[in-house]
């Protein structure tokens, strides 16, 4: 009987080490991949990769793959390349440049697209959403165009943003995967079951003892509070996905 209960013992202690690095591994797996860094392109997230002087933005929507290659060193070279390989088959190429080779952010010269051609000349912020022309006119060029669902944005009406150029071009648009404020939220959830699960009274306590002496949970309440238990770890699971999605 003491084997059994010994062997009984060293199975549940084998089980919890193993689900213990299961989660371990997960988490480890789970903030590599919140913490990419990379960039948002028509809503998707492209991971981000720099090979020489060479920065690669890479990922897949619905539609297809997208490739972003931006060719230049900042404060290093007098121009930036931006080459987009988009779904269906839609390539551009994109030439930014900069006033002073030196300092980027004294602003950009021009942009030409693939031909040579002068495509755009104003003024351009990275902290704002739109640019302005050299004659002081707003330059809003975004694809306004309706789809119905199911529907491919990519097509030969499809327009790809100057601004999208400048930006990636100044890697202004470079971020992590992650959204921090789900993660917080997911984080909240967790704490409190593991706050509520260790010390089951705890919350009760808090909101009941200084209204109520001698304050005791009804059966309603006891019930209610293990559905939480399972519920809110649900809940944190859902928005930490959502905060990589």
């Amino acid at each position: 009987m003491d084997i059994e209960n010994v062997m009984r013992s060293t199975n549940k202690r084998l089980f919890k080490g193993l689900l213990l690095a299961v989660l371990a591994l997960a988490l480890i797996f789970y903030f590599m991949a919140f913490f990419t860094r990379g960039a948002e392109f028509d809503d998707t997230f492209l991971k981000k990769e720099v090979v020489s002087s060479d920065a690669h933005y890479m990922g897949k929507n619905m539609y297809g793959s997208i490739h972003i290659t931006v060719k230049g060193i900042k404060d290093v070279h007098r121009s930036a390349e931006v080459e987009f390989r988009l779904p269906n088959n839609i390539n551009s190429r994109y030439t930014v440049n900069f006033k002073d080779p030196k300092n980027w952010d004294a602003g950009i010269e021009n942009i030409k697209d693939g031909d040579g051609n002068i495509v755009f000349e104003g003024e351009y912020r990275k902290d704002r959403d739109f640019m302005v022309d050299k004659n002081g006119e707003f330059w809003l060029d975004y694809n306004a165009r309706v789809i119905t669902y199911g529907e491919s944005p990519y097509n030969e009406y499809y327009k790809i943003s100057l601004k999208n150029v400048a930006d990636f071009a100044y890697s202004a648009k470079d971020t992590t995967r992650g959204n921090y404020q789900l993660l917080v939220l997911a984080l909240f959830f967790l704490a409190i079951t593991i706050i509520d699960i260790k010390y089951p009274l705890f919350f009760f306590n808090l909101k009941y003892s200084f209204s109520v002496e001698n304050p005791q949970p009804s059966d309603t309440y006891l019930a209610l509070q293990k559905i939480s238990w399972v519920v809110y770890p649900v809940i944190a699971v859902f928005l930490m996905i959502a905060a990589i999605w």
